[in-house]
């Protein structure tokens, strides 16, 4: 027995098994730390080329939306196809592949950029709205883009990692189908007779912005010259009451009334009773229920959701209390020298104060003019009015929001786009000694049926004044950066 106990409490030897197993483990743990030494680093080069290839794709979609400017959606995505690129089964435009940063090479990263219309089953849920429902030119379900809605998608490629970006890209529409539309609940028109031969012109023809004394642009199916919505004012439609502006009533008082054919004839566009044709008069003055205050409402909500609109608000505790005109002006737009920039002040001082110098655009970079007025219940408040005696030449849009636009300048003013008035109790004047062309569409849009009489949506008393359709004129305003923006965004 103690022979045994002897033996189970001899320790001699302990030592050596002891000694190998911390060893074994000691190198266990070495072998670890050295493993883990090796991967850590390529865990984070694995995040970084991550992180790296993401901000490939984003600066992708970046790159993507740039590419659209003055293009048209329904004509890209016309030459659609399927590719490695769009996946598979999916019917895209490849805008870029294995696109470089500018300035950069491809050691820095690629990425590569489509586009395709939001026709797939489940892209009501990244567009928040009904998928694009196609008749299309090539077949593939890619193809017109009435909805103005495309899904543009970007992959940015870094050492070997990869990441897809996917944006919804939106732009405004307006469905223009007049030189000068009309389309609110109020249509006065007063004009005064041309002062000589050519000094008017309010014509659906298509113009080229280059055109100089006879519109070639194609198609040649003219626009109406005069367009106003379906329904009532009064006693009379919106187009009847539009067409009174070109007319006399004879005797006063009468309710009948007769053309005045020196104010009709530089009416022209497209005939009511033959379409397709131009004519001349009164028969270019329509009904036509495309474009509507909502509408309207819903394209400049598109624009100033736009990060880069600056909104200039006109205000009459601001206001220059007699200008070129009778009434006061919130802004005044000055020529300057150089004819696309002008300077846009109004009367007060301190924070509220506006005196800057403004861009109108040119043509391959068009400009957004937005001034937001307030209502005018007296409607005797100019929300903007523009004078000088140098040219002014803008390219673009220019929204007058709650604010009446008046021309007073003698100097040329030319906008190559789109002019949108609207608001509760607004107007565009063209007044005495003013010569002004639009070149593009002019839209006078008043929302208030209860404004008092003796104001005018459309006021022409100028010097010259000429309104002529170009699609030229409207695509280059509405297919400009300003009119697009991202709607949805997401990492694929």
């Amino acid at each position: 027995m103690n022979t045994w106990r002897r033996l189970l409490g001899n320790e001699r030897g302990i030592a050596l098994p002891l000694a190998m197993i911390l060893l074994v483990v000691l190198t266990l743990l070495t072998i670890t730390f050295m493993t883990l030494g090796t991967v850590e680093p390529q865990i984070s080069r694995n995040l970084s080329d991550g992180a790296r290839a993401r901000q490939l794709a984003e600066s992708g979609i970046e790159w993507g939306i740039t590419q659209l400017q003055a293009q048209d959606f329904s004509a890209l995505l016309a030459t659609a196809t399927t590719g490695a690129s769009c996946g598979s089964g999916v019917v895209c435009r490849v805008l870029g592949s294995s696109q470089t940063l500018p300035g950069l090479t491809s050691t820095v990263g690629t990425f590569t950029v489509t586009i395709r219309n939001d026709y797939l089953a489940n892209d009501s849920l990244l567009t928040g709205g009904p998928i694009e429902t196609q008749s299309t030119a090539d077949g593939s379900g890619a193809g017109s883009v009435p909805n103005g809605v495309v899904i543009l998608s970007s992959t940015g490629t870094f050492n070997g990692a990869s990441r897809t970006i996917t944006a919804v890209v939106q732009r405004g529409s307006l469905p223009v189908n007049a030189a000068l539309t009309l389309p609110g609940v109020q249509t006065d028109t007063f004009t005064d007779a041309p002062p000589c031969g050519g000094c008017y012109a309010v014509d659906g023809r298509n113009w080229t912005l280059t055109d100089t004394s006879t519109p070639t642009g194609s198609p040649a199916t003219p626009k109406f010259g005069i367009a106003t919505y379906t329904g009532s004012e009064g006693s009379y439609t919106y187009e009847q009451n539009a067409e009174h502006g070109f007319q006399t009533e004879s005797p006063a008082g009468s309710g009948t009334w007769v053309t005045d054919a020196a104010k009709a004839g530089y009416v022209q566009g497209n005939n009511q009773t033959s379409s397709g044709t131009t004519t001349t008069g009164l028969n270019t003055i329509a009904a036509d229920t495309s474009l509507n205050p909502a509408i309207i409402t819903s394209f400049l909500k598109n624009l100033s959701a736009n990060p880069g609109t600056q909104v200039l608000n006109s205000t009459q505790a601001c206001q220059y209390p007699s200008g070129s005109s009778s009434k006061p002006e919130g802004l005044q737009m000055v020529a300057t020298g150089t004819a696309n920039q002008v300077t846009v002040t109004n009367n007060c001082v301190g924070a509220g104060q506006i005196n800057q110098t403004v861009n109108l655009g040119t043509a391959t970079s068009p400009a957004l003019l937005y001034v937001k007025g307030e209502y005018d219940p007296s409607s005797n408040f100019i929300g903007m009015a523009v004078s000088g005696t140098q040219p002014i030449t803008g390219y673009g849009i220019l929204v007058m929001e709650e604010a009446d636009l008046s021309f007073f300048q003698s100097g040329q003013f030319t906008w190559n786009g789109i002019v949108v008035v609207t608001g509760r109790n607004v107007g565009v004047g063209f007044r005495g000694g003013s010569n002004t062309e639009i070149r593009g569409a002019l839209i006078a849009n008043e929302t208030n049926s209860a404004e008092a009489g003796g104001y005018f949506e459309f006021l022409n008393q100028a010097a010259t004044m000429k309104v002529r359709y170009s699609k030229a004129g409207v695509d280059l305003a509405l297919q400009a950066l300003y009119n697009m923006r991202v709607s949805a965004y997401r990492e694929n």
